[in-house]
């Protein structure tokens, strides 16, 4: 199930956030970005099939991308470098990165901000400058403590 603005035909930015529309982790923060951002196209994607189509369809200014988000974490993962691969900015949602894998580079230096985020934590990341790809974001992304890399039995 995708969900759309259909009211109004075209929009100033595109937002795609690729979600678990089952858990309501991410609901306080999808629902705050549409009064937030004028001329806004939010795009809900309920799954990896429903998020590569919509990212088939043209490019977005911003892609979330949660990260339990079916099958979690994979999914979500194999999603982001996808879009990645597309030249999409792409931020994750997530409470840590202990999930991905210690030796993904590339996802790992991808930004990311908790699901309790405030939805104007996603405004930086609209901006001109902003990164689009995770090569370029290493300076952006948060560092996670040696004490949250996952251990060996949950590479």
């Amino acid at each position: 199930m995708i969900e759309t603005r259909t009211d109004v035909e075209a929009r100033g930015r595109r937002i795609l956030v690729a979600r678990d529309s089952r858990l309501s982790t991410c609901d306080a923060l999808v629902q705050g970005l549409e009064p937030l951002i004028e001329d806004v196209e939010l795009v809900e994607a309920y799954s990896v099939e429903a998020a590569r189509s919509w990212a088939r369809g043209g490019p977005f200014d911003l892609c979330l991308v949660c990260l339990d988000l079916p099958p979690a974490p994979r999914g979500a993962a194999r999603l982001a470098k996808e879009l990645c691969a597309r030249n999409q900015r792409v931020v994750l949602i997530t409470r840590s990165l202990r999930w991905l894998p210690a030796d993904d580079l590339e996802l790992r230096a991808l930004p990311w901000i908790v699901p309790e985020a405030d939805p104007t934590s996603v405004l930086p990341f609209l901006q001109k400058d902003a990164a689009p790809a995770a090569s370029q974001t290493r300076g952006r992304a948060k560092t996670l403590p040696p004490r949250e890399l996952p251990a060996a039995n949950e590479r």
